[in-house]
């Protein structure tokens, strides 16, 4: 009998193995293992037995107490959560897939769904998801099939200092492009002001943090069957020849701080009164700014070229094959779709519903910042759900760098982009 360590490492290899088969064009639905124990349907009957959870960083030290009111509807259920720092979520999943040990329930990136695909159970067929959010619950398909059922939702709108706008003659926020160069401009203009607007120019995700200007372009990342990358595209080019201009033109600093938090201090401060940020910048940047600062911003959708389009994140909720409490796990994640469910799940984290209906509560539609966030979530664009886009990206980044600084022309960073994604392939 083989030790435990040994099968581990071997489960791991075999990973490897897998992912390495997908990168040479085996999809992932012709490689899937068949689960035998997938749950077709969720039913009525009160949840029961053991329950095990998995979730990241904030979320996870949240879960413990927020489980309990699911409990108390299902008194014979018993549920175990696990918090699991961000850093080092990837090496326990792939170490619990290789040994057969994975949760009940995993929460999970939507960019990672693909990644672990052939460890995880298909939603089954009556789970209603027609109030949850399109976009992220796409980024939950793989290949065919729906493994991931959306958790919370994430995205960027345009964040402003008002009362410098209104200084340098601004009354109200940028709507295209164009507008947010010329406000930019006459931003850098008034007192304190060291540059008009913030973006990351180099960094990780920086490549992602300048996709709301690709997807208001129309530019696709990927094609339609998921098999290839589509960087070269006339779109792409014109979104990366604007957004390389605002640094060539001084409106934007391409040796910008990028430590997390950076672009929030130089809000605060004005040094730079404008950057595309997500939902939890808000609350960081009134502690900052201290009692009143929130009466000094707004937030607008992303300026729009073919259309206001911003990219979509957050987290899925997934069941592992292995589970051996499927229906359970499932009445629980159905619960957790609830609007009101996702409302109190708002209250705890801050995190945006994937619920639709959870916006019309008091609680989010009497937030005058939390608008800009609901509208733009109509207008979306979720990034590639592929095996590889983890390498990708981290490969976009770099060549982004070297385009926003000028050491090769957006068309050859554009070339040099598609030429690597064609040999790293999407796994699909």
């Amino acid at each position: 009998m083989r030790s435990r360590l040994t099968m581990v490492v071997a489960g791991i290899t075999s990973i490897a193995a897998m992912v390495s088969l997908a990168a040479c064009g085996r999809t992932a639905d012709s490689g899937a293992e068949k689960d035998n124990t997938a749950v077709s349907h969720i039913g009525d009957s009160k949840a029961s037995g053991q329950l095990t959870i998995w979730a990241m960083g904030n979320e996870g030290e949240k879960m413990n107490g927020f489980v309990k009111k699911f409990e108390q509807q299902n008194p014979d259920v018993k549920i175990s959560v696990t918090s699991i720092p961000w850093s080092s979520y990837k090496d326990k999943f792939q170490t619990a897939i290789a040994a057969g040990t994975g949760p009940d329930v995993a929460m999970m990136g939507n960019t990672d769904m693909a990644t672990y695909s052939k460890a995880l159970s298909a939603v089954p067929a009556d789970l209603d998801m027609s109030d949850l959010n399109a976009g992220l619950k796409a980024s939950g398909k793989v290949g065919k099939t729906q493994l991931g059922v959306p958790m919370y939702v994430d995205t960027r709108v345009l964040y402003y200092r008002t009362d410098i706008a209104k200084q340098a003659g601004w009354d109200h926020a940028p709507k295209s492009w164009d507008e947010l160069k010329a406000m930019s401009s006459d931003l850098k203009k008034a007192d304190g002001v060291k540059y008009g607007f913030f973006m990351f120019p180099t960094g990780t995700d920086s490549f992602q943090g300048m996709s709301p200007f690709a997807f208001s372009d129309g530019a696709q990342f990927v094609s339609k069957d998921n098999k290839a990358y589509t960087f070269d595209t006339p779109e792409l080019k014109d979104a990366l020849k604007y957004t390389t201009s605002l640094f060539k033109d001084g409106l934007a600093d391409v040796n910008a701080d990028v430590t997390p938090g950076s672009n929030m201090q130089q809000f605060v401060s004005g040094a730079t009164p404008m950057m595309i940020e997500g939902p939890t910048a808000a609350g960081q940047i009134e502690e900052l700014g201290g009692p009143g600062f929130a009466d000094k911003y707004a937030t607008a959708v992303v300026p729009a070229k073919k259309s206001s389009t911003s990219f979509v994140g957050g987290c899925n909720w997934a069941v592992f094959k292995t589970s051996k409490n499927k229906q359970s796990a499932w009445k629980f994640i159905q619960w957790f779709a609830q609007p009101q469910t996702q409302v109190d799940w708002y209250k705890a984290t801050a995190d945006l519903p994937a619920s639709g209906k959870a916006w019309k509560d008091k609680e989010l539609a009497g937030n005058v910042k939390l608008q800009a966030f609901e509208e733009q979530l109509k207008h979306v664009h979720s990034m590639p759900v592929t095996f590889t886009w983890g390498e990708m990206g981290k490969t976009a980044d770099t060549i982004y760098e070297k385009m926003n600084r000028g050491t090769v022309s957006v068309e050859d960073g554009l070339k040099e982009l598609q030429q690597q994604a064609d040999s790293i392939g999407t796994g699909m």
